[in-house]
């Protein structure tokens, strides 16, 4: 019986599946948009957050970030972010006009 051989030698190094700062960009993007989502109503707070994330996507975007399986997680993080940024402002701007509030 003969002893299998070591792949070690002809196989070619591995590539991370994932770049590490490319996935953080992605990742924080998305933490912070659905944050963002969840306490829509603290004003000054959750559109810095949906901001940030905005931004953070898209830089993770640029640099072209994938998952593992080509999933585009920044494109997630930014529609996520969008969405929080525009709701928040949204809702806020509104809600001021209906209380006869100022609007800046």
């Amino acid at each position: 019986m003969e002893h299998a051989t070591s792949h070690a030698a002809t196989t070619t190094p591995t590539k991370p599946i994932v770049a590490p700062i490319g996935g953080g960009l992605s990742g924080a993007s998305i933490g912070l948009g659905f944050f963002s989502m969840c306490v829509f109503w603290w004003y000054p707070f959750s559109p810095i957050l949906s901001a940030v994330g905005l931004v953070l996507g898209l830089i993770g975007l640029a640099r072209g970030a994938r998952g593992p399986r080509g999933e585009n997680f920044a494109f997630g993080g930014v529609a996520l972010c969008a969405t929080s940024l525009s709701m928040t402002l949204t809702l806020n701007f509104a809600l001021r006009y209906l209380q006869w509030d100022s609007l800046l």
